[in-house]
């Protein structure tokens, strides 16, 4: 990587990142942002009072339109750190095209801060086993602070700070993960230093500011109590003009009114006055962070080679893509094994049916025997002269005569 002349060199590059408040187009675009941002929030709170589906809705347009500001006045200044220049439109329009690439860093950040999270969890977890248990807690809790410890450094003094930059300078998701993982792998207490000398340098400008704008502030009040305008005491003012118009009213007078009227349009130029000095203040340590994380980033990623990282990356993405595909094409397959295992199971079911009727036709009626009805003896009687005979006589007993059994 080529060494950039305005960023390479020595460390007190960072006193530059104060020249961010006389930029101009830097200090208008953060002012149109700030606009944007605030008119958003008023939209999605006017929304919320009246639907909470379309507040909800409309805070995404609030967070894409914040990070829209956020970057645009971020490029902006990472182009004047690099020694380039670019108009406003560029500036939104790269803005816009960056929003993904910040969504993704955050959700890539927070993946590997869960694995992290679930790895101490399983490992500690482990050490509940008997016996062995507290030997290796006392191994494990050491190197758990150790690796929780230079994960939650990474993310705070590294990732959040430089992802950012990384992304304003034209990186994708996995180039500015892969920059990210170089960087805190051979420069993580350089990096560190210089974040903490820059936020020791906002703090303070942050006082410079601070003593200046309320040095000024105090004394213009002063200077207003004066003349006669006491802002402060406007609200008393405005509550017996409240009482004034009432009594006023009874008694038929109607100054309360213009009591009431003086207090509201002073303590509404006061409120408007106060908050604008307040976001004067705020927006040169706002430029100067954004600035010096710009030129931190050139700085320690001066010299670094990211191909190795970033082929290294692409090529676990492309592995864990493969597994994944494998892994869907197993499933589909098992799930297709199990459709194809119904569908025969209810074909088999289907024709067995015709079968088992055509069977059923086909074989002959079997009627279950029925015994025979008892028959009654017939009564015997005689050949000759009618008279009745028993089963078993041979010769009648009136007449005489033979008769066959």
């Amino acid at each position: 990587m080529s060494s950039n002349p305005k960023t390479s060199g020595s460390p007190f590059v960072l006193l530059r990142a104060a020249e961010a408040a006389t930029n101009w187009r830097a200090l208008a675009m953060t002012g149109m942002a700030a606009l944007a941002f605030f008119l958003s929030m008023a939209m999605t709170a006017w929304l919320t009072r009246h639907s909470f589906l379309l507040g909800g809705l409309f805070s995404i347009v609030t967070l894409i339109v914040g990070i829209t500001g956020y970057s645009a006045v971020g490029i902006l200044l990472m182009r004047q750190s690099q020694g380039r220049e670019l108009s406003f439109s560029d500036a939104i329009i790269q803005g816009i095209f960056t929003v993904h690439r910040m969504l993704g860093v955050a959700l890539v950040l927070l993946v590997i801060f869960l694995l992290v999270a679930l790895l101490a969890f399983a490992v500690l977890f482990l050490c509940k086993l008997p016996g062995l248990g507290s030997l290796l807690y006392a191994v494990m809790l050491p190197l758990l602070t150790v690796i929780i410890g230079v994960t939650f450094a990474s993310i705070f003094y590294v990732a959040m700070p430089l992802a950012a930059p990384a992304i304003w300078a034209g990186n994708s998701v996995m180039e500015t993960i892969a920059r990210l993982f170089v960087i805190v792998r051979q420069r993580l207490l350089m990096t560190i230093t210089y974040i903490v000398v820059l936020s020791f340098l906002v703090l303070f400008l942050s006082g410079v500011v601070s003593f200046i704008l309320f040095s000024g502030y105090v004394t213009t009040m002063g200077i207003s109590q004066a003349v006669g305008i006491n802002p402060m005491g406007n609200v008393m003012g405005m509550m017996s003009g409240i009482m004034g118009s009432h009594m006023g009213n009874q008694m038929g007078y109607g100054g309360g009114f213009e009591a009431l009227e003086s207090g509201m349009a002073y303590t509404g130029a006061f409120g408007f006055a106060t908050g604008l000095l307040f976001s004067v203040g705020m927006v040169i340590p706002f430029l100067t962070m954004i600035n010096g994380t710009c030129l931190i980033y050139l700085q320690v990623t001066d010299g670094l080679n990211f191909t190795e990282a970033e082929e290294q990356l692409q090529a676990q993405m492309q592995e864990a893509k493969r597994r994944a595909n494998e892994a869907k094409d197993r499933a589909g397959a098992k799930l297709q094994e199990a459709k194809d295992a119904a569908v025969a199971s209810a074909a088999a079911a289907k024709s067995n049916q015709p079968a088992a009727k055509a069977e059923a036709d086909i074989a002959p009626t079997v009627t279950p025997a029925v015994p025979p009805a008892p028959v009654a003896p017939v009564a015997r009687v005689c050949s000759a002269c009618k008279a009745p005979l028993a089963a078993d006589d041979i010769f009648c007993g009136e007449c005489g005569t033979k008769n066959p059994l």
